[in-house]
């Protein structure tokens, strides 16, 4: 099966905490959120040529003593129906397998755990949990339906014995205070919640996110809401 494969990056310390992994970007997605740092993975992805998988396969073969595992992010990468096919080849290898999901997916998210397919999932929480605030941070309208499958995703993650982080990216136009702790709240004993600073890099020139979020206001909204998780942590790009 050929695999649709828009972006690599052969090394990376930060996609992964504490280890060492190799990134793939699959393209398409379900949503369209205004902040997307990849939305022409996501809109534009036909125009973008199709790394090679042999090539990123050799690569992986041949670092697997300084790989610890190799990232599958987009896009969102469910959408693609050669996902399973592709997690399979890199479980051969014997490397570690970290996913990025939006959570639309549940079923497909819990086949993975189940199998043992996957071992590190990130999923984004785009903003409280409530039909209008997702809508507006997603891009889509969010009906009850798909909200149902968001929180179907957090509670497979939550009862999974897997590593696993939730995150927000905290944009000022589009998040406050009170959106930040709602959502906190319905992510209550999570092992891990990481608060994301909103870059205005390379996003659509239409978009305006507002005054970038400092350091020390991100330290606060994660101090305030720590004692919901097991660890909070802020990832603040200089």
């Amino acid at each position: 099966m050929k695999y649709s494969i828009k972006g690599w990056v052969k090394n990376s310390f930060c996609d992964w905490d504490s280890k060492v992994s190799s990134v793939i970007f699959l393209p398409r997605c379900n949503m369209r959120c205004p902040f997307c740092q990849n939305w022409e993975l996501v809109q534009n992805y036909d125009g973008l040529e199709d790394i090679d998988w042999q090539s990123i396969k050799s690569y992986l073969d041949e670092n697997k003593d300084f790989l610890d595992g190799i990232v599958i992010t987009g896009g969102e990468p469910f959408v693609s129906d050669f996902l399973f096919e592709l997690v399979k080849e890199v479980k051969t290898m014997g490397l570690g397998i970290k996913i990025d999901t939006n959570g639309t997916f549940p079923e497909k998210l819990k086949f993975l755990i189940d199998t043992k397919m996957v071992d590190s999932v990130a999923m984004d929480v785009k903003n409280a949990l409530n039909t209008e605030a997702y809508s507006k941070a997603s891009g889509i309208r969010i009906t009850d339906e798909i909200l149902e499958k968001i929180v179907r995703s957090i509670e497979i993650l939550m009862n999974s014995d897997i590593d696993y982080e939730f995150r927000t990216t905290v944009v000022r136009n589009l998040h406050s205070s009170e959106d930040i702790k709602k959502i906190a709240e319905h992510l209550n004993g999570a092992k891990k919640f990481v608060l994301q600073q909103y870059r205005n890099i390379g996003v659509k020139k239409n978009f305006d996110g507002g005054k970038l979020f400092s350091k020390e206001e991100l330290d606060n909204l994660c101090r305030d809401i720590s004692h919901f998780f097991q660890q909070c942590f802020v990832r603040f790009y200089d």
